[in-house]
């Protein structure tokens, strides 16, 4: 199976926009499709009504229209989302010059969620609370868009987990810690899940390296180092049971440990951000930590947890706010919102989501390695 994959752009028949298929239920352990739709002219496509569909705007503009309601269209712009159920007829309509990122079931028993969802970063990018930020999580590595989480009722992969889907830009690596090689790099092991990362905004240079097995805590063997781009796709897809899974006895505990998908990623003069799915789901309590090979902690450490309970309290009341302001803006509603109490939250978290980024920048400011210029850009403002 491809750790690496490229688009390979085609028009197919009786269709009027360019299509990727970048993965296949039949062949990749998440056991769903996975497509890019590129619209050089306007165009439309009928989304199939017996299974679920997740799609991300990545450029562009264009229009949700549900049989139910054709007059009453649902403006899709960069940086909105859709989880669409089984049992709605619905045309996604394109303007030119529009992408989009699509990912469907093979059958309706994979469509956990029962209703329509529709996200807008706007909204997103103001959840949260004191000092902890719920969905939009600003690190000195990454910029992780959380839209679907684990509780969020989206798609199921084959092996029955809920499945997340994050919008994430890894900054440049200038100011990390090195790995073995001397060079600062991401490190990651996702020991308990994979994950695909569509590739579609990419500058500067960058590139991914997979390691070999077995895996050493020093002096690893790696893999050839792989091009990124904005037509890239790697895939971290040693999955649980796998060939690929190396399994250790703990000397101190004498309970099995599993490893997979160690990885590097190395990017100079730029950023890449991509879409990436988790089979199975994160929580959004767990965090990397810069300098170790890390990963999101397996469910069953996380659920259940004093932790988790308080995180779920918190992002519920900020989830009923983004899913209304988000259908509200779509509708060309959302001045009617104004003054209200979900509007009141959102300008309340929005501010806090800016305080949470303007404390890490000062952080970083003073352990003097330049780490926070490398942020700069994509911080939150405090207002409008």
């Amino acid at each position: 199976m491809q750790k690496l994959i490229k688009n390979n752009w085609r028009r197919e028949s009786g269709e009027l926009f360019d299509r990727a298929r970048i993965l296949s239920h039949e062949t990749h352990p998440e056991g769903l499709d996975v497509d890019r739709l590129r619209f050089n002219a306007a165009g439309s496509l009928a989304l199939k009504s017996d299974v679920g569909h997740i799609i991300s705007v990545l450029r562009g503009s264009g229009r949700l229209l549900l049989a139910a309601d054709k007059k009453s269209p649902l403006h899709l712009e960069s940086g909105v989302h859709l989880y669409l159920p089984p049992g709605i007829d619905a045309v996604l309509e394109a303007d030119p010059g529009t992408d989009f990122l699509h990912v469907s079931s093979v059958s309706d028993s994979q469509a956990r969620g029962k209703r329509l969802l529709l996200r807008d970063e706007k909204f997103l990018a103001a959840c949260a609370s004191g000092s902890q930020a719920l969905r939009w999580a600003f690190t000195p590595q990454y910029l992780s868009r959380r839209i679907f989480l684990h509780h969020d009722p989206i798609l199921l992969s084959k092996s029955g987990n809920p499945v997340s889907w994050f919008r994430t830009t890894m900054f440049d690596v200038a100011g990390l810690p090195p790995n073995e090689d001397g060079e600062p790099v991401f490190k990651m092991s996702y020991n308990s899940r994979t994950e695909f990362n569509v590739c579609y905004d990419v500058a500067g240079i960058a590139r991914v390296r997979m390691s070999r097995h077995p895996y050493k805590k020093t002096q690893q063997l790696w893999g050839p180092w792989l091009t990124l781009d904005g037509d890239s796709t790697y895939h971290l897809n040693e999955a649980a049971g796998s060939p690929e899974e190396e399994c250790h006895i703990d000397e101190t505990t004498l309970t099995p440990q599993f490893f997979r998908n160690k990885h590097e990623v190395y990017i100079a003069d730029g950023h890449v951000t991509l879409f990436c799915m988790f089979d199975p789901a994160p929580t959004g309590v767990e965090n990397h930590r810069p300098g170790e090979y890390s990963d999101y902690e397996p469910l069953q450490k996380v659920l259940g947890t004093k932790s988790y309970e308080t995180h779920q309290r918190e992002i519920a009341k900020f989830d009923e706010m983004v899913d209304s302001l988000s259908l509200a803006k779509a509708m060309g509603t959302l001045n009617t919102f104004h003054g209200t109490p979900a509007w009141e939250l959102y300008l309340r978290g929005r501010e806090a989501q800016a305080a949470i980024e303007s404390e890490l920048a000062k952080t970083l400011s003073s352990e003097g390695t330049g780490r926070e210029r490398v942020l700069a850009q994509w911080m939150q403002p405090a207002t409008d």
